[in-house]
């Protein structure tokens, strides 16, 4: 009987450790599986970051490139106006050719006013007395970038840079905030900021037919 009794108790033992043995391999696939699902969509994140990374950059590059080739073009033809301080006013000023200024007038530079008598009429930010406002404004519609590229080198030449060869573009850019271009108190400085950040000083040396 107590022998009975015995195998009783080791066949209890020996079930309740077989369920603590598929519950301990339940739980641990689980948890596996749940890793493994983690991982993937840790690494599908990364892809999708990774490639929208490089779809920015792409997009960048062809918007820096773009405006680079049309004010290198002017700077040599007439105005004088360095590339890197044009290509800069263009990121800064159209959000890398996102704006819809940029997109429906080609005017990537927000200048006011008409061109051969076509504007349109878009809300911007301006400064006053230091505070930062919303009003609505007449932008120059113009027929294709290379148009607008040569009518802001005009402007800039005309009205804020108006000392010849200015070929330091921290000069230009001083010049730019002195000659009130912009109401924004940090214009040049972000200008500095974006030419320094993606070499576009080197477009000054290729304008300038300047080799490193």
């Amino acid at each position: 009987m107590a022998r009975k009794k015995k195998k009783s108790k080791v066949r209890y033992f020996i079930y309740l450790l077989l369920i603590v043995l598929a519950f301990g391999l339940g739980y641990g696939a689980k948890k596996i599986h749940r890793e493994i699902q983690e991982n993937r969509i840790m690494h599908a994140n990364r892809d999708k970051l990774l490639a929208e990374q490089r779809a920015k950059r792409e997009k960048q590059q062809k918007f820096i490139k773009q405006i680079a080739d049309a004010s290198i073009a002017t700077y040599r033809e007439k105005y004088h106006v360095l590339p890197s301080i044009v290509i800069a006013q263009a990121i800064v000023e159209s959000n890398w050719g996102d704006s819809k200024l940029y997109q429906v007038a080609n005017n990537p530079f927000g200048i006011k006013g008409s061109y051969n008598g076509q504007s349109i009429s878009y809300d911007t930010n301006e400064y006053q007395n230091g505070k930062k406002i919303t009003i609505q404004a007449a932008f120059r519609k113009y027929p294709d970038l290379k148009a607008a590229i040569a009518d802001h080198d005009k402007t800039i030449a005309e009205h804020f840079i108006k000392e010849k060869n200015v070929t330091s573009y921290l000069k230009a850019a001083r010049l730019l905030q002195e000659n009130v271009y912009a109401t924004d108190p940090n214009y040049a400085k972000t200008l500095v900021s974006v030419i320094r950040q993606f070499d576009l000083a080197k477009y000054d040396l290729e304008a300038m037919n300047i080799n490193k």
